[in-house]
């Protein structure tokens, strides 16, 4: 059995290498590749906009990307970004420092400003062309220069006086020499600070101070007219009821005079009508008549007093004479 015993070929102990080398190869090509792929993706923020940059040919694509997600570019490929939120340039003492500038009549002046600013989508390809990303300064360098020529068209009380309009036309100036040049776009301006010189400063802030005086004095007057106006408006309200119940009680008053006229005069006539009769019926002489009224009224005055005049002329006139004193 020893003689017929069949020995392996080698070939069978070799068949096991193209395995190993295949997976070498596979390694080799596979993780590459990976990496490849992997390197040929880029993310984009929400609030970014991005420019496809080639690192290998060190060409930039003139397309803005604007949505935000993971992208392929392809390898060597990566995004340039820009911010696509507000920016802020200032110019005060934390932050470059203030402004040095003169007015329009002469006095030095220095400025605290800071503006806004967001990049045109549309022209970033452009911005990139004419800047390579070193866009900061220019900015700075265009926005001292505008912010500083408009201050010298301004007279020092205006600042005092309209320091918002002069803040509007700088923000005027500065977006259009950014919308034309810098490929961006301003969107507000503010002057936080105002320094002039102090003997001119504290003249301002009299002569302000005066006319907030004399704005108070008017007012005052203005109030005071008003016043004055609603009282003398009171008072005649006041003078035409008090005439219209003048006259209204006048009025209620002759109106019952002249009733109470009216029935006494129809009462002495009813009664000389009355007295009439009775002589002309009874045939009385005129001083048969007055007798007559006479007892009548003693009658009347009988049931009120104790007193009693028997035998009396009515023509008689009694008069009680005083007592001498004793």
């Amino acid at each position: 059995r020893r003689g017929c015993e069949v020995q392996r070929p080698p070939s069978v102990r070799m068949s096991t290498l193209p395995a190993s080398a295949l997976c070498a190869c596979t390694f080799f090509f596979l993780v590459p590749m990976i990496i490849l792929v992997v390197l040929s993706f880029s993310s984009l923020h929400t609030v970014e906009y991005g420019l496809d940059f080639n690192m290998i040919t060190m060409v930039v694509s003139n397309k803005t990307f604007s949505t935000a997600g993971l992208w392929f570019l392809g390898f060597g490929h990566t995004f340039i970004k820009y911010p696509r939120t507000l920016q802020t340039l200032e110019f005060t003492p934390g932050r470059r420092g203030r402004l040095h500038t003169r007015t329009a009549d002469g006095l030095p002046l220095t400025l605290g400003v800071s503006f806004q600013y967001r990049y045109i989508d549309y022209k970033l390809y452009e911005l990139y062309l004419n800047f390579k990303g070193e866009h900061e300064q220019v900015y700075l360098s265009t926005a001292t220069a505008v912010i500083a020529d408009e201050a010298c068209r301004h007279q020092a009380y205006t600042f005092f006086n309209d320091k918002q309009g002069i803040a509007l036309n700088m923000s005027k100036r500065l977006n259009d020499e950014f919308e034309t040049s810098l490929f961006a776009h301003v969107e507000a301006l503010q002057i936080t600070e105002v320094e002039l010189p102090s003997l001119f400063q504290e003249a301002i802030v009299k002569s302000i101070s005066t006319k907030q005086e004399i704005t108070r004095s008017m007012r005052y007057k203005e109030s005071m007219r008003v016043t004055f106006e609603t009282d003398l408006m009171v008072a005649r309200q006041t003078k035409e009821q008090t005439v219209a119940l003048a006259r209204g009680k006048a009025n209620s008053r002759a109106e019952a005079a002249a009733a109470n006229a009216q029935i006494t005069k129809q009462t002495v006539q009813a009664e000389m009508d009355a007295f009439f009769n009775v002589s002309a019926a009874l045939s009385l002489t005129p001083s048969d008549a007055l007798d007559y009224l006479w007892w009548d009224l003693l009658k009347d005055d009988a049931a009120d007093s104790k007193e009693f005049l028997i035998g009396v002329n009515p023509a008689a006139y009694i008069r009680a004479e005083p007592r001498a004193a004793s």
